[in-house]
């Protein structure tokens, strides 16, 4: 029985969900999980392997070995794969576009969704991603989809990647999330929809606070 308050928030590449679920989880004083992360760090240590993507056995034995922790200091949560702090890692371009293949592998999603299921059962939570509300928490207390346009999204990309890219990138990173939208929108395995019963809120013109506070009304009108 659910006896913890549970935050999905789904959406798009780049649509505000990791900014507004960290601070949303600041606020509530609840646990923030990205699990956009554990793909990004299953994505990290399969190609550091040098396991190739088809090679479906000796991923799935990779990813179950591996110990995914979550330590939450300061609500800045960090993400320890096998003991090592990957968190700073994972938000490169070579990730942009392999994640994406890794994401689709059921046998990965199944062991990530386990333990993402099992980090929510006890506490609080605010937890992002592209599946929570349809798969991993369908019966969260409330779940919300953010959207934005694919341009608001690519420049909001151009501003956060660890990369050195310059605006005349646009048009390539906007190419690659439309790309990522259609690969994650598509996929066989827990395809991107907007779940059953959310909140929609479409975050193109929103300050982030804006963003919060509709998320808030809502949880507070339950």
């Amino acid at each position: 029985m659910q006896t913890k308050n549970q935050i999905t928030i789904d959406g798009p590449a780049a649509s505000g969900k990791s900014v507004v679920g960290k601070l949303l989880s600041k606020k509530l004083d609840y646990l923030f999980l990205d699990t956009g992360l554990m793909y990004r760090a299953a994505t990290k240590i399969i190609t550091e392997s040098n396991i190739l993507f088809s090679d479906l056995k000796n991923i799935k034995q990779l990813i179950k070995k591996a110990s995914f922790e979550l330590n939450s200091i300061s609500h800045e949560p960090r993400l320890f794969v096998n003991s090592k702090d990957l968190t700073d890692s994972l938000k490169t371009s070579q990730i942009d576009k392999d994640v994406s293949t890794v994401s689709k592998i059921p046998e990965v999603r199944e062991i990530l969704v386990n333990h993402q299921r099992k980090i929510a059962k006890h506490t609080n939570i605010v937890m992002v991603g592209r599946d929570i509300g349809s798969i991993v928490l369908p019966n969260a207390t409330l779940k919300i989809y953010l959207d934005a346009s694919v341009e608001v999204r690519t420049n909001r990309r151009l501003n956060d990647s660890q990369q050195n890219f310059s605006h005349n990138d646009f048009d390539i990173i906007k190419r690659d999330l439309i790309q990522r939208d259609n690969s994650d929108s598509n996929r066989e395995h827990s395809p991107l929809i907007i779940p059953k019963g959310s909140v929609v809120i479409d975050t193109s013109d929103l300050k982030i606070t804006e963003v919060i506070d509709s998320i808030l009304k809502e949880l507070e009108n339950l």
